[in-house]
């Protein structure tokens, strides 16, 4: 047995040392990190890893988890009461565009339970991807950052809810109006639990709890927390992200609990993350990948989403540059498609194709959509105003010549 792990050992850190190479020439030729991980997933294909094959999935929950406890930070509760109570139309946009006129488009190449399987792959953009850039690019003070972490969360919430009706459905089984149920409660409970957290537990755990910033067995604290609520959320029929997310929102900024869980975990942050992506394109067979055909679905996904994104940025009220902005920032898919992937059995070699493309377009989409912005929205220049002079004197204004 040993003798079979020390180089399983040395295989993944070379691969580790790729991962930082890769990323690192990349950020210095002012590309996103993000892409060195996936091109090197396709060039250690061939280097096959019994270590970390069977850790990609719940290092990938994990990543997620780590990415929106951090995006929690950044909240207050009643910023994210305010967000909830304006992100239900833009939600609705968002939901109808790409997962109702896309799963009828698909109705007319196949079967309705794949093609609604297709259009809910479709549908949710990347809470991973998104979140990554987000921090990366120092974006979450900008107007549209509200409304894309709102549309996240909405779809997160659809996401699941679609999950556990279309799982069973996919394995020929029936769905209960006790699932239903069950997924509504768990809600309701969730706000609940939040409510009191916020209003009575939080405060007092603040004040009474001594400060842990220079332990240095803390990371088993704060990463043992957002683990547990992202497995609560799982258990109770939700999303991880949504509960790691609360629960970042609910650590008081400038808390010693906000700040050692800021200083503990982001270099778990980033090794999760970089994995992540990494078993994107680690495991895919290219060769077999329909690009025909995942090209055309490819070029309607991303279309649909910009138009849908820009839609709901400006019914939230923000200005034209600023909503084409977050149509340019919000176009990969990711971890959900992947989920309704598996389960297709017509789609699932083109939702892995259109999860890579809109993955690597997105990516420099929201990377370069500040000079796109400049180009599409070009400044006027203002013209001087010369004003004539009569014997080397300025002419009074007529206005102020009325006053006098």
């Amino acid at each position: 047995m040993e003798g079979t792990l020390i180089p399983e050992l040395g295989t993944v850190g070379l691969l580790f040392i790729g991962l930082f190479l890769f990323a690192w020439i990349l950020q210095r030729w002012r590309v996103p990190a993000l892409l060195g991980f996936i091109f090197c997933g396709f060039l250690f294909q061939n280097y096959p890893s019994t270590l970390l094959t069977p850790l990609f999935r719940p290092v990938g929950e994990v990543a997620v988890w780590l990415l929106f406890f951090f995006i929690g930070l950044e909240y207050s509760p009643e910023h994210l009461a305010r967000l909830s109570r304006s992100i239900t139309r833009p939600g609705l946009i968002d939901f109808g565009l790409n997962f109702g006129l896309l799963t009828a488009v698909a109705l007319l190449f196949s079967e309705p339970l794949e093609a609604v399987l297709l259009g809910s792959a479709l549908y949710p953009s990347s809470t991973a991807i998104i979140a990554r850039l987000l921090l990366d690019y120092g974006r979450l003070a900008n107007p549209e950052a509200e409304l894309l972490l709102g549309l996240l969360i909405f779809e997160d919430i659809v996401g699941v809810t679609l999950l556990g009706i279309l799982t069973p459905l996919a394995q020929g089984k029936e769905v209960a109006a006790a699932f239903l149920l069950q997924m509504l409660g768990a809600l309701a409970a969730m706000v609940i639990l939040f409510w009191v957290l916020h209003k009575w537990i939080i405060p007092w755990v603040a004040r009474s709890v001594p400060s842990f910033e220079d332990e240095p067995f803390v990371v088993f604290l704060t990463l043992g927390m957002v683990l547990a609520a992202g497995a609560s959320g799982h258990a109770i029929g939700l999303s991880g992200a949504l509960t790691t997310f609360l629960l970042g929102v609910l650590l008081p900024e400038g808390s010693s609990l906000f700040r050692t869980a800021e200083k503990s975990l982001i270099p778990i942050r980033e090794l999760s993350v970089g994995l992540f992506f990494f078993a994107l394109s680690y495991s895919v067979e290219v060769q077999k990948l329909p690009f025909a055909l995942g090209v055309g679905w490819l070029g309607l996904s991303l279309l649909l989403k910009s138009i849908s994104t820009y839609w709901a940025a400006r019914i939230w009220g923000l200005q034209p540059k600023t909503a084409f902005r977050a149509a340019l920032s919000f176009l990969p898919k990711g971890e959900f498609s992947l989920l309704f992937g598996v389960l297709s059995l017509s789609w699932h070699s083109t939702i892995l194709l259109l999860v890579i493309g809109s993955s690597v377009i997105g990516t420099l989409a929201f990377a370069t959509s500040d000079q796109l912005i400049q180009a599409v929205f070009p400044r006027k220049k203002q013209k001087a105003i010369a004003i004539p002079e009569s014997e080397g004197k300025l002419r009074p204004h007529p206005l102020r010549e009325e006053k006098r």
